[in-house]
C-alpha cells in the first residue's frame, strides 16, 4: 500500500486569502488529499480498519489558534441543500448523489478556515496511519512536517501590481488607452465563465480561453481538488472598456479611454459589481447568500421573459452540490401571475407552476455550476370544457390573452316578397294639372302657392350639406381629432423608408450592430405609438357603397344652383313641371319572420408586442388545450407564418419559424 498526500511534507504550500469586507469574516476551503496507489489499496485499508489522518494545529473543528489535533481522511459530502420533504421540485441538471469511492481512489479532509483575519500566520501539519490496535505510524520525520503559509491574493489567480483594495474587499484599478495586462489565470483549463455583454442576455463557456466582454463570472471547475479551494469571481468594466483572457490565461483590459476603470472581487462580497452587471441587460439582483447568487436579465426591447442566472457562490467543494431556487428569489412582479412557466434556455419542456408561488417549496434545483432558467407568466383561460393555460417564452412585452366565446349571430330579415296576383291592376297615370290638385283633407283648400314636392325639399337640404362642408384634404378627413398624429405617422414612414434603405447598412458599420437595432426599434415604436385610429363611417358613405354595389351611378355634383338652392332645376322650371300622382303599391300581408341565427365556435387570441429585430422563432406553450382546429397568426396587422406542433407532457408547443421583423403579435387558436 502506497500513499501520496497533497500537501505534501517537507514543503512550504501558501494559501491565498481573498479580503473580506470590514467587520465581515468569511472561510474559505483547504483540502487535504490523501490518494492510494490503486482502489484495490484502499479498499483492503478499509477492510483492515486502517485510518488515515492529518495531524496539524490548523484552527479548524473549534480547535483554539496553535492547539494540535487529529482529522481522519473520508469521501467528500455532497453538500446537497435538498429539503427531503420537498417532491416534484423541478430538477434542471442531474443531482442525484454519488455513494462510495471515489474513481481515482482518493480521501479527503475538508476544512473551512477564515483565513482573511491569518493574513501572514504559518501552520504545520503531518500525517499517520491509525490502526484498530491503537498503534499509530507516523509518515513523516522529525523536522519534516509540512507548513501551510497564508498571504493576500486570490486562489487560482496571480496579479499584476497597481491594484487597490477597497474596505468592502474589492481590486480597483484604472488603465490608459490601448491593451493592459491585469494578471494571469494560474490553470485557465480550471475555469469556466458566464459572459455579458451590453443589451444582451449573459452567455455561458465551459472555458475561459479567448473570451470577451464587459463583465465576467468565473467558476471554478466542479470536479477541481486544489489545497487552495478556488472561489468564484466576478469582473466589471467600465463603459468604455472590455475585458479578455487570452489561451494563456493572461487577463487583459482593452480600453478606448483614459478614464477606464475595472474591478472584482469574490462572488459572496460582490454585490455592489453585481449590479453594475445585471444594469447591462436590465435586470437586478433578485438574490445573494452563501450559497448562491440569483441575477435576472430581459431581452433588448422587451419586458418577458425573464432569464434568470442561477451562480454558485460558495466553492466547489463535494460531488454534486445543488443550487436551489427558492419564491423569494423571483421577481417581484411574478406575485401577481396567475402562474409561471420555467424552462431551459433551449425551451425543450418547460414546467407549468399553477397559481400563486408564495408559500411554496424550492422551484428548482441546478447543479454544481448553476444554470440559466427562463421564467414567463403563465395566463390561465376558461374555454367551458375546462381550462387553458399559455406562456409566450420567446421576447415580447405587454401580453393579454382573451376568450371569444360562442355567440349566436343575427342574420338579416329577407326582404318582402313582389305583390301577389291579387292586388289591383296598375292604373294609368295621366298629367293632372296644378290648379286641379285635391286639398289633402276634406273640408281644407288647397294653398294658393303650392308647396314643392318632397323631391324638391331633398334636392335643397342636400346642396344645402355641400355648401356647407368645406373643402377636405385626400390624405386627413377633415376635423379629424387625429390629424397632427396622421401627419406624424406619414412622417415617421417616410423616415423609416429612408432608414432602412439608406442609412441603416452605412449606420452598423459606424455604430454596430446593437445600437442599429435600438434605432430601428425605436422608430418601428414611433410608428406604433402614432398609429391614428380608424376613421369612423358616415351614413353618406354607406350610402355611396349602397349604391355602387348595385350598378347605380354615383350622386354627382351639380352644376347649377339657382337662387331657390335647387340643383340642376331653376323655379321657373319646377313650377311648369307637371305634378304626377302615383298609386301606392299593394304587397300581400306575409307573416313576420322571427331572426335567425347561426353559432360561430369559439376561439382564444393572444396578443404581444415583439421586439423590432430579427427572431429566428417565436414559441407558444399550452397546456390542457387538447386538439385544436385552426392556428392563425398575425404579425403587424399581416398574416405570419403556420406554427409547427410539438406535444410535450400534456400540452402543445407552437413553433412560429421565420420571424424577419417585430410588431404587433395576435395569435387565434379555434377550438
Amino acid at each position: 500500500m502506497q500513499l501520496t498526500f497533497s500537501p505534501a511534507l517537507g514543503e512550504q504550500t501558501v494559501l491565498r486569502a481573498a479580503p473580506a469586507a470590514s467587520g465581515r469574516s468569511a472561510s474559505q476551503s483547504i483540502l487535504f488529499i490523501a490518494t492510494f496507489d490503486s482502489r484495490e489499496s484502499l479498499q483492503e485499508a478499509q477492510r483492515d480498519g486502517i485510518k488515515v489522518e492529518v495531524w496539524s494545529d490548523v484552527p479548524a473543528g473549534g480547535r483554539l489558534p496553535g492547539e494540535w489535533g487529529a482529522m481522519q481522511f473520508g469521501t467528500l459530502e455532497p453538500g446537497s441543500v435538498l429539503r427531503p420533504q420537498v417532491t416534484g421540485t423541478f430538477a434542471l441538471q442531474d443531482t442525484k448523489e454519488e455513494g462510495g469511492l471515489a474513481e481515482d481512489g482518493s480521501l479527503y479532509v475538508h476544512l473551512k478556515v477564515p483565513l482573511s483575519d491569518r493574513v501572514g500566520a504559518r501552520f504545520s501539519f503531518t500525517y499517520r496511519l491509525v490502526y484498530p490496535s491503537g498503534h499509530v505510524q507516523w509518515l513523516g520525520e522529525f523536522g519534516k512536517n509540512g507548513e501551510l503559509v497564508v498571504e493576500r491574493g486570490l486562489p487560482g489567480v496571480d496579479l499584476r501590481e497597481g491594484w487597490n483594495i477597497s474596505d468592502d474587499g474589492t481590486y480597483r484599478t484604472h488603465a490608459f488607452p490601448g491593451d493592459r495586462v491585469l494578471g494571469h489565470l494560474t490553470d485557465p483549463e480550471a475555469w469556466s465563465c458566464w459572459l455579458w455583454k451590453e443589451s444582451s442576455i449573459p452567455a455561458f463557456s465551459g472555458t475561459v480561453s479567448g473570451t470577451e466582454g464587459q463583465a465576467m463570472v468565473l467558476l471554478p471547475q466542479p470536479n477541481l481538488r486544489e489545497v487552495n479551494v478556488s472561489r468564484p469571481l466576478v469582473f466589471v468594466a467600465s463603459d468604455s472598456a472590455t475585458l479578455r483572457i487570452t489561451e494563456q490565461g493572461k487577463i487583459i483590459l482593452r480600453s478606448s479611454s483614459p478614464f477606464a476603470r475595472v474591478a472584482f472581487s469574490v462572488l459572496e462580497h460582490s454585490r455592489e459589481l453585481l449590479k453594475g452587471i445585471t444594469a447591462l441587460c436590465s435586470g437586478e439582483v433578485l438574490a445573494l447568500d452563501d450559497v448562491s447568487a440569483v441575477l435576472s436579465c430581459r431581452p433588448a426591447g422587451a419586458d418577458l421573459p425573464i432569464h434568470l442566472i442561477v451562480l454558485p457562490a460558495a466553492d466547489n467543494v463535494g460531488k454534486r452540490p445543488a443550487i436551489p431556487l427558492w419564491p423569494s428569489a423571483l421577481p417581484k412582479e411574478a406575485a401577481g401571475w396567475d402562474g409561471l412557466a420555467l424552462s431551459f434556455p433551449d425551451l425543450g419542456t418547460p414546467k407549468f407552476i399553477s397559481g400563486p408561488v408564495a408559500g411554496r417549496e424550492q422551484l428548482a434545483v441546478l447543479g454544481t455550476s448553476g444554470g440559466e432558467l427562463i421564467l414567463a407568466p403563465v395566463h390561465t383561460v376558461d374555454v367551458g370544457a375546462g381550462k387553458w393555460e399559455a406562456a409566450l417564452l420567446s421576447p415580447h412585452k405587454e401580453p393579454f390573452v382573451k376568450v371569444v366565446r360562442a355567440v349566436p349571430e343575427t342574420l338579416p330579415t329577407p326582404p318582402p316578397s313582389p305583390p301577389l296576383s291579387r292586388a289591383s291592376p296598375p292604373q294609368p297615370i295621366t298629367p293632372t294639372p296644378r290648379d286641379e290638385i285635391p286639398a289633402p283633407y276634406p273640408g281644407i283648400a288647397a294653398s294658393a302657392t303650392p308647396s314643392p314636392p318632397t323631391s324638391i325639399y331633398r334636392r335643397r337640404e342636400r346642396v344645402s350639406q355641400l355648401r356647407r362642408a368645406p373643402p377636405s384634404s385626400a390624405l386627413i378627413p377633415h376635423r379629424s381629432p387625429h390629424t397632427l398624429r396622421r401627419y406624424l405617422h406619414m412622417l415617421l414612414n417616410v423616415v423609416l423608408w429612408l432608414w432602412s434603405v439608406f442609412v441603416k447598412a452605412l449606420a452598423t458599420r459606424v455604430v454596430g450592430e446593437s445600437l442599429t437595432r435600438r434605432i430601428s426599434g425605436l422608430i418601428g415604436l414611433a410608428l406604433l405609438k402614432t398609429t391614428p385610429p380608424p376613421s369612423p363611417r358616415t351614413d353618406s358613405d354607406d350610402r355611396v357603397e349602397a349604391r355602387e354595389e348595385a350598378g347605380e351611378e354615383p350622386m354627382r355634383t351639380p352644376d347649377t344652383i339657382d337662387a331657390n338652392g335647387i340643383p340642376g332645376v331653376s323655379m321657373k322650371e319646377a313650377d311648369e313641371s307637371p305634378i304626377v300622382s302615383i298609386p301606392s303599391p299593394q304587397y300581400a300581408v306575409r307573416p313576420v319572420r322571427e331572426p335567425q341565427g347561426v353559432t360561430s365556435p369559439p376561439h382564444v387570441s393572444l396578443a404581444a408586442i415583439v421586439p423590432f429585430q430579427p427572431l429566428e422563432s417565436l414559441t407558444l406553450f399550452l397546456k390542457g388545450c387538447g386538439p385544436l382546429k385552426e392556428v392563425h397568426a398575425k404579425m403587424g396587422g399581416k398574416p405570419g407564418p403556420q406554427p409547427t406542433s410539438t406535444n410535450f407532457d400534456d400540452g402543445l408547443r407552437l413553433t412560429f419559424e421565420g420571424i424577419e421583423e417585430g410588431g404587433p403579435l395576435e395569435v387565434t387558436i379555434n377550438l
